[in-house]
């Protein structure tokens, strides 16, 4: 099997495998890290708050660096800029969320809006519709702690100062803008609302253990990048190895074959005691010691013509010689004694 394994074709097929092999690797430690991120991020103590500016500016998006980190912002509150979120539970309590515009002061003096979520409130203590009965934010400019929180995804419009999303796509046309694209969760709101809790998905609620799914999968996809190279090289070597019994069986039957074929003959020159013989293997084989009929003659020709030659043996005359001599004519006798003698009569 190693020396099917080191040939070009099969080494070029391992080079391919085990770069496939790094690719599932590398994907396999990004997924790692992002669950050990996920599953160590509870146990780590709280970064003190940075101003917003060192993390974002208007524009751009928060990032999974910048996002739960706690922050602090300087702006004024406008209270006719203000939505009220249902349909929450926080603390096993069916809640509130009230989201308040922050106008917030760049650099540059231009003007952004920020939104706010200053606390939550439970359900019952608010009416059905509008914003009556919810504590109005400080007047004047202010300095709000909270963690900045990526925007949610929007779903239905403001309807009569309501939403069931804290979604910046949606508050941007209520509003106007600039906006930033994430909000404040406040942590220290002011009297009459309650702290609002850490942002949670069921996307981030589940991610520990979704990425750790994640890179298991890539690991055995590595590996069998691996195994699909050393089947390819086993089913060639199992090939071979079945070629070549194959070309080993047939030379030895091929060997065999020309003693059947004497066997065979020398069977049909001599037949066993007891069978008949053929007549025309014995007229072959009598034609080489004797003059005879042509071969391929008919029985019925041989027997005719050794007939025939034996009655005309037997129908002829037998003459002795000296009745040859007696019947020998007068002039045969005048002849041999060179004279003519009368007969006497």
């Amino acid at each position: 099997m190693l020396r099917v394994a080191l040939r070009p074709r099969y080494l070029g097929l391992l080079a391919l495998m085990i770069a496939a092999t790094i690719v599932c690797g590398l994907l396999a430690t990004w997924q790692w890290d992002r669950a050990h991120r996920a599953l160590t991020a509870s146990t780590q103590t709280e970064a003190p708050a940075v101003p917003l500016s060192e993390l974002m500016t208007v524009g751009d998006p928060v990032t999974n660096a910048a996002a739960s980190r706690p922050v602090t912002v300087t702006g004024a509150f406008d209270p006719t800029q203000q939505v009220l979120v249902p349909g929450r539970s926080i603390e096993g309590t069916d809640a509130v969320i009230v989201v308040t515009a922050l106008h917030v002061t760049e650099p540059d003096g231009s003007r952004s809006l920020l939104p706010v979520a200053r606390g939550w409130v439970p359900a019952d203590s608010v009416p059905a519709t509008g914003t009556a009965g919810v504590p109005a934010p400080p007047a004047g400019e202010v300095t709000v702690t909270g963690r900045l929180e990526a925007s949610e995804s929007a779903t239905q419009d403001v309807v009569d100062g309501r939403t069931q999303e804290i979604a910046t796509s949606l508050l941007v046309n209520e509003w106007g803008g600039p906006m930033y694209a994430g909000y404040i969760a406040e942590t220290s709101p002011m009297t009459g609302l309650r702290p609002m809790p850490q942002a949670e998905s069921a996307f981030s609620r589940g991610l520990d253990w979704q990425n750790l799914g994640y890179a298991l999968q890539w690991v055995l996809f590595g590996g069998f990048f691996l195994y699909l190279w050393w089947r390819a090289v086993r089913t060639q070597q199992l090939d071979e190895d079945a070629a070549r019994a194959e070309a080993v069986a047939a030379r030895l039957g091929g060997d065999q074959e020309p003693r059947d074929d004497a066997g065979s003959t020398q069977d049909a020159t001599h037949p066993t005691p007891g069978e008949p013989a053929d007549p025309v293997a014995e007229e072959d084989t009598g034609a080489a010691g004797r003059t005879g009929p042509a071969r391929g003659a008919s029985a019925e020709h041989v027997a005719a013509t050794t007939t025939g030659a034996s009655s005309t043996s037997v129908d002829a005359p037998r003459t002795s010689p000296d009745e040859g001599a007696r019947t020998a004519s007068p002039d045969a006798k005048e002849d041999s004694h060179g004279a003519h003698h009368p007969t006497a009569r």
